[in-house]
C-alpha cells in the first residue's frame, strides 16, 4: 500500500517547475497512487498553453505523438525531470459536420 510519502518526490518535482517557470500556464494536474513515478498534465482546449510548456522544457516538437477520434484530437509528450515522468497531454474537440437525415 502506498502512503503519503510516496507522493514526496513528485510533489517536488512539481514544487521545482513552479519555482523554476513560475509563468507557464497551470495545467490540470494528476498524481496518481498506481503509477508511482509519474505526473500527468493535461491541457483541455488550450494547445498554446502546451506549446508553451514544451518550450520551457525544451520538449522537441518531433517527439511529441497524437491521435484522434471522432470528437477529440490528442497530442502526448513524455518529459523526465528529476527521475520523475511528465506525461504532457494536450486535449482539443474537433468539430464534427452534423449530417442531417434523408430530405
Amino acid at each position: 500500500m502506498n502512503t503519503l510519502d510516496t507522493l514526496h518526490r513528485r510533489l517536488g518535482a512539481l514544487a521545482d517547475l513552479v519555482a523554476q517557470h513560475p509563468e507557464l500556464p497551470a495545467p490540470n494536474v494528476e498524481i496518481c497512487s498506481v503509477i508511482t513515478e509519474q505526473i500527468t498534465m493535461a491541457f483541455h482546449e488550450s494547445p498554446g498553453a502546451f506549446r508553451q510548456w514544451l518550450t520551457a522544457l525544451g520538449i522537441a516538437l518531433h517527439t511529441v505523438e497524437g491521435g484522434a477520434g471522432a470528437t477529440s484530437a490528442w497530442l502526448t509528450a513524455l518529459h523526465e525531470v528529476d527521475g520523475i515522468t511528465l506525461k504532457l497531454t494536450s486535449y482539443t474537440r474537433l468539430d464534427v459536420a452534423e449530417t442531417g437525415g434523408a430530405a
